[in-house]
């Protein structure tokens, strides 16, 4: 279990991939997880590089394992459930539990995160925002925290 965990190594900004599959089916199969598509002739499996995977948005037809979803789940991977070409998202996972969505979201919503999430400069200037919000959330709480202040433990004011 210890090499699943391992898989949360690449920070979700970092990673590359984001898939949108229709009829087919997800499964774990010797430690990986994939999908299968049924041709006339031929079933076909593809890997999903979960590793570096972001999310993977499930459409009509398709079908997931326990399995697959326990891999994903350690692996970081959001997983949606959604209709036809990727819209509306019907439920989502963080973790392992599933979130139902409720209301209609056009699909601009998750066009314009995509658009932002890729923009390294935006990306960038979020993640800093996002670290001096928590600079001033623990300044405020340590600061009222009486066993910090006897042991002189007392945080400095940033600019």
């Amino acid at each position: 279990m210890e090499a699943l965990t391992d898989l949360k190594a690449i920070l979700h900004s970092k990673r590359a991939n984001i898939y949108y599959l229709e009829k087919c089916r997800v499964m774990q199969k010797d430690g990986r997880v994939l999908y299968l598509t049924e041709a006339k002739d031929e079933n076909l499996y593809w890997n999903i590089p979960i590793a570096n995977t972001t999310v993977i948005l499930l459409g009509t037809g398709t079908s997931i394992t326990q399995a697959a979803m326990r891999m994903l789940a350690s692996a970081g991977v959001l997983v949606g459930f959604c209709g036809g070409g990727g819209t509306p998202l019907l439920s989502g996972n963080e973790i392992e539990w599933l979130t139902p969505q409720s209301e209609y979201r056009p699909t601009e919503y998750v066009q314009g995160w995509l658009k932002f999430w890729f923009d390294e400069n935006q990306r960038l200037a979020v993640a800093k925002s996002f670290q001096r919000a928590r600079i001033d959330y623990l300044q405020r709480i340590w600061s009222k925290d009486r066993d910090l202040k006897a042991e002189n433990f007392l945080p400095t004011t940033t600019t």
